[in-house]
């Protein structure tokens, strides 16, 4: 009767435990990209969503800006670049004296790749209304 392990069977305990540690490490990689992607992608919305607030007050305010304008925002890890359109709704439409469409896209470089974030609406324009003479 033998005692013990030969040492083919340790060999293979060895393999195969290094093939499933590395599976996990190849994991933990993976799972720490996907991370730093999620964070810039939420960066990007955040900075969108404030810039759309200001839009959206702006209009309010009856004073809506150049319908294209462009920007560079840097954060501490990444340069973030701002795009807005503002295009007025086809004359057809009833409600154009009323609406202008808006379109704002922030978007980065990320591992040799561009991403963005988009948001669109329609925004308010102020209309003055005109004095009836009596």
């Amino acid at each position: 009767m033998k005692n013990g392990f030969t040492l083919i069977e340790i060999m293979i305990s060895v393999l195969i435990l290094g093939i499933g540690l590395t599976s996990v490490a190849n994991s933990y990689i993976l799972a720490l990209r996907g991370v730093n992607s999620v964070g810039n992608n939420i960066s990007a919305l955040m900075i969108t969503k404030e810039k759309f607030e200001n839009l959206e007050l702006a209009s309010l305010k009856g004073a809506l800006p150049s319908s294209s304008a462009g920007e560079i925002i840097k954060s501490s890890a990444k340069d973030y670049k701002y795009q807005q359109e503002i295009t007025q709704i086809a004359e057809s439409a009833d409600l154009a004296k009323y609406l202008v469409s808006a379109c704002l896209t922030t978007s980065w470089s990320e591992k040799n790749s561009s991403k963005n974030v988009t948001l669109a609406t329609y925004l308010l324009k102020l209309v003055i209304p005109t004095k009836v003479g009596i």
